[in-house]
């Protein structure tokens, strides 16, 4: 199998118009994402676009958010297995471009979904939402 393309992306992008959104989560005083890095609140959007089976894929105007020289390795085994997860085969590894556009379509569409969790009631709300969903979750693992 030929490698396509093994260019990984300097920078992560999101959708240009969920950048206010995205800045919105990490600036504001009472989201409790305030002061987080970007590459987490792209990671925990990324995630929410997932779970919502939210995903704008491809992304036609961007805006950058994150250095991939901030992501750490368990930054970017989530993101290569969702990835994976989607093309349905390890071969989506060998295009960089792709597993990271990927990445960035769940990131986008998760954004909406991330900032009405947030801001929709006070901040034990948004950790008590974000912990049953993950509970949620362990149980449809469990019981698979």
């Amino acid at each position: 199998m030929q490698n396509e393309d093994t260019d990984t992306p300097v920078v992560i992008s999101i959708k240009k118009s969920v950048h206010t959104d995205f800045k919105n989560l990490k600036e504001d005083a009472s989201s409790p994402l305030s002061k987080r890095e970007n590459k987490d609140i792209f990671i925990l959007a990324m995630c929410v676009g997932f779970r919502k089976g939210s995903c704008i894929y491809p992304l036609e105007q961007k805006e950058g958010v994150v250095r991939f020289e901030y992501l750490s390795d368990d930054d970017k085994s989530i993101i290569n297995a969702l990835a994976v997860h989607r093309e349905g085969s390890l071969d989506v590894l060998l295009n960089k471009r792709k597993v990271y556009a990927i990445a960035e379509g769940y990131a986008s569409g998760g954004i909406p979904h991330l900032k009405d969790m947030v801001f929709s009631g006070s901040y034990g709300n948004f950790i008590k939402k974000l912990e049953a969903e993950l509970y949620d979750e362990i149980d449809k693992i469990n019981n698979d």
